[in-house]
């Protein structure tokens, strides 16, 4: 198998922390882990577009030819290849609350975080089309959401309960690239911050 995978891009770090967080070593499964480099471009070559024409990262592609092409997408084809340490949840309110609150994350912090980082960071001008007053407006919108989380692990550890799931990773992911895209959790939201903190000892090395 082969994992394509971009330095830094927030969708592919996801499948690393779901390898990391269920103790699977890359190589001891067979996975290729391929890095394209996205200042050069190298996405929209050629022989990345045979991969997934699109163009975007991740993609794993299996030993067979196919090719999955979305970062919840790989992680539940690895879920389902690797059941130990399960991450979607193994009971039925579990799996709802991890779609949940995975779901929320990404729409709601990732998302924004990454339109903030596309059309405010140097790294984009002349390979996407920016628009500058865009990424203050994408950084309040995530902001704004913070509490919501917050309010939500004062309750439980994780955001599914007293697990980590595939929806803290998600929510972790967005957090860390936060600190790319102009906007970092801090003592305003302080049980946030302390889940930071905490996913960010343990998972600070993967990338």
């Amino acid at each position: 198998m082969k994992l394509y995978i971009a330095d830094r891009a927030p969708n592919p770090r996801r499948v690393l922390l779901f390898l990391a967080a269920k103790g699977l070593n890359p190589v001891d499964i067979g996975l290729e882990v391929i890095g394209i480099n996205l200042s050069d471009s190298a996405n929209r070559a050629p022989d990345y577009l045979r991969v997934h024409p699109l163009g975007q990262i991740p993609a794993l592609e299996l030993n067979d030819g196919q090719v999955i092409t979305e970062s919840m997408a790989i992680c539940r084809y690895l879920e389902g290849k690797y059941p130990d340490t399960p991450l979607f949840g193994d009971e039925l309110m579990t799996q709802v609350w991890i779609d949940q609150y995975s779901r929320q994350a990404e729409i709601e912090i990732l998302l924004p975080l990454m339109s903030a980082f596309q059309h405010g960071h140097p790294f984009w001008a002349g390979k996407y089309e920016q628009v500058p007053d865009v990424a203050p407006v994408a950084r309040r919108r995530a902001q704004s959401r913070f509490s919501y989380f917050d309010h939500r692990l004062q309750a439980v550890p994780y955001l599914a309960g007293n697990n980590i799931t595939a929806a803290d990773l998600t929510l972790y992911a967005a957090l860390d690239f936060g600190r790319l895209a102009g906007l970092k959790v801090d003592e305003q939201h302080p049980t946030l911050l302390r889940f930071y903190q905490r996913m960010h000892e343990q998972f600070k090395d993967v990338r």
